[in-house]
């Protein structure tokens, strides 16, 4: 019992330095296990799932403010830091020892350099997302976001609210 207790304290310690490194970047973290940015449009975020074993998997996402989706779509890119997905392995695992844990979270920064701010960025370029099949913005979501960005103001308020509050933003 003693040391899952340990364990969760220091997958704990992981994400609150996280936290920190990725406050450069525009992150903040708004849940206990979200990281997000808010832009007019869109949230991008970044998720960390704690697994057995002292290590993470990590989700990113772009949750559109117009989403009517009850839920937060994992709907990026991801990696778990044991099969090597990427150019560059990286390595989530962390041990009950602050060398493993500031090591886990620089690990996860450089994923989220290497990786996942690349792809959050791809998505910024409308032709990329309103053509190409790998999109976050799925087909029937597309006539309401164009819509929003033309700054109709038809679009149910409420929906900005939810999709705030699914991801920790306060109003």
């Amino acid at each position: 019992m003693k040391d899952k207790l340990l364990e969760k304290k220091h997958a704990e310690l992981v994400r609150k330095k996280l936290s920190t490194l990725l406050l450069p970047h525009g992150f903040m973290r708004t849940k206990p296990s979200f990281y997000t940015r808010l832009y007019e449009d869109r949230i991008e975020f970044i998720k960390l799932q704690k697994l057995n074993n002292e290590y993470f998997r990590i989700f990113t996402g772009i949750r559109f403010l117009i989403d009517d989706f009850e839920a937060v779509a994992l709907n990026g890119i991801q990696a778990n830091g044991i099969k090597n997905e990427y150019p560059i392995w990286y390595n989530f695992r962390y041990h009950i020892d602050v060398e493993t844990v500031n090591r886990c979270a620089n690990q996860i920064l450089l994923f989220v350099e290497n990786e996942a701010l690349p792809w959050f960025e791809l998505w910024r370029n409308e032709d990329a997302l309103f053509n190409r099949q790998d999109s976050p913005l799925k087909g029937e979501l597309i006539p309401a976001y164009r819509l929003f960005k033309d700054g109709d103001s038809n679009i149910d308020p409420d929906l900005i609210i939810q999709s705030k509050k699914l991801l920790g933003i306060k109003n």
